[in-house]
């Protein structure tokens, strides 16, 4: 695997960890935010497990690959040398 393969593959990982972070985190501010009138009628939609799961996946998946994505980056650091 190539230097700049590995370091796609970090970003790739540390992507996945952080975007559904962030977005989670939108999504709760954007609950908290007053909603009546025409927008809606004050209730608020929180979010169930099939609109958390694609979000829960995503960042087991990049806290899974990332210790590969650093040692693969390793590898072919040592390997370079």
């Amino acid at each position: 695997m190539s230097k700049s393969r590995a370091i796609l593959y970090i970003i790739a990982s540390v992507v996945c960890i952080i975007l559904p972070i962030v977005f989670n985190l939108y999504h709760i501010w954007d609950i908290n935010q007053p909603k009546t009138g025409a927008v809606g009628d004050g209730k608020t939609n929180y979010p169930n497990l099939p609109q958390l799961l694609p979000s829960i996946f995503s960042l087991i998946i990049g806290i899974g690959n990332l210790p590969v994505a650093i040692l693969r980056y390793k590898q072919s650091k040592d390997k370079t040398k």
